[in-house]
């Protein structure tokens, strides 16, 4: 569980890096064109208190100065699908190890005494379905045992595909 942890908790780091850094890029985009519309605003200003006769001669009305063009806003890029997904699949699998942890945790304190856990494993007899499988498991080339990958698995999309938490369905046999 700790090492599960480790992972997602580097994952998450990962992820959150790469949107600060977008975050910072677009927030100095933002103030470069804010510093533009300023002095667009400074200039209108200037020429309202101007005489019309004055404005006319001075301005072409049928162009905008060249700054103007340059001031307009950014349309945000959309965020892909698959970036979605991503943040969506790492939010729940943190949700999934906290809450795992938080119950272990639990088990191992007993009235504010720490006691010894030791986990005991059921030999069961199963065959686990790959179209049902997380992208974080890897599934034994006979379908009876898995174990949790390095990372995501490029596997198909189905919609039987367990995407946010390390899960598989299997059935007795």
């Amino acid at each position: 569980l700790r090492e599960q942890e480790g992972v997602v908790l580097a994952q998450l780091d990962q992820a959150h890096e790469e949107l600060t850094k977008e975050l910072c890029e677009y927030v100095s985009s933002v103030s470069k064109r804010k510093s533009l519309l300023d002095t667009l605003v400074a200039e209108i200003e200037q020429k309202r208190d101007q005489l019309v006769v004055e404005f006319l001669m001075s301005s072409s009305l049928c162009c905008f100065p060249p700054s103007c063009e340059a001031a307009k806003a950014p349309i945000p890029e959309p965020v892909s699908p698959e970036l979605q997904r991503t943040v969506k699949n790492l939010s729940e699998m943190s949700q999934l190890v906290v809450g795992i942890v938080a119950k272990f945790k639990g088990k191992a304190k007993k009235g504010g005494q720490q006691t010894d856990v030791s986990l005991c494993c059921a030999s069961v007899k199963v065959t686990l379905d790959p179209e049902t499988a997380s992208p974080y498991l890897i599934l034994s080339k006979d379908r009876k045992t898995m174990r949790l990958g390095d990372g995501q698995e490029d596997l198909p999309d189905t919609p039987k595909r367990f995407t946010g938490s390390p899960s598989v369905l299997g059935c007795q046999g």
